[in-house]
C-alpha cells in the first residue's frame, strides 16, 4: 500500500459538510421520512405523475410564448400593411366595371 493519505483527507474535508442537526426532534423527523419512503415506495402513477407535471408545464408555456409570438408577429405585420396602404392611396386607384372606367383618388 502507498502512504497516500488522500480517502483520509477526504473524509476530513467532508466531515465540515455532513448535515448533522443537533435537535432530537429534526433527528426524528429525518428517520420517519426515511422510513416511510422505504416502506411505501412510489408506484407507477406516481412516477408518472412526478415526470409528467413538469414536461406538461414546459409545454403549456412553449405554447403559450408561441401565441404571443404569432399575436405579436401579426400585429406587426398588420401595422405595416396599413402603412404600406396609406403610401399607397396617393396615387389614384382605377377600376374597370363594364367596360366603364373610375378612378378612385383623394
Amino acid at each position: 500500500m502507498s502512504d497516500d493519505r488522500f480517502l483520509e483527507r477526504l473524509r476530513d474535508d467532508a466531515a465540515r459538510l455532513r448535515f448533522e442537526p443537533r435537535d432530537a426532534f429534526l433527528w426524528t423527523r429525518l428517520r420517519a421520512r426515511v422510513r416511510e419512503r422505504i416502506e411505501h415506495p412510489t408506484n407507477v402513477p406516481q412516477m408518472l405523475a412526478r415526470w409528467l407535471r413538469p414536461v406538461t408545464a414546459f409545454f403549456l408555456v412553449l405554447a403559450v410564448g408561441a401565441a404571443l409570438g404569432i399575436t405579436w408577429v401579426e400585429r406587426a405585420h398588420e401595422s405595416s400593411y396599413v402603412s404600406e396602404a396609406m403610401i399607397n392611396s396617393s396615387t389614384p386607384v382605377e377600376i374597370t366595371l363594364d367596360g366603364d372606367t373610375f378612378s378612385l383618388a383623394e
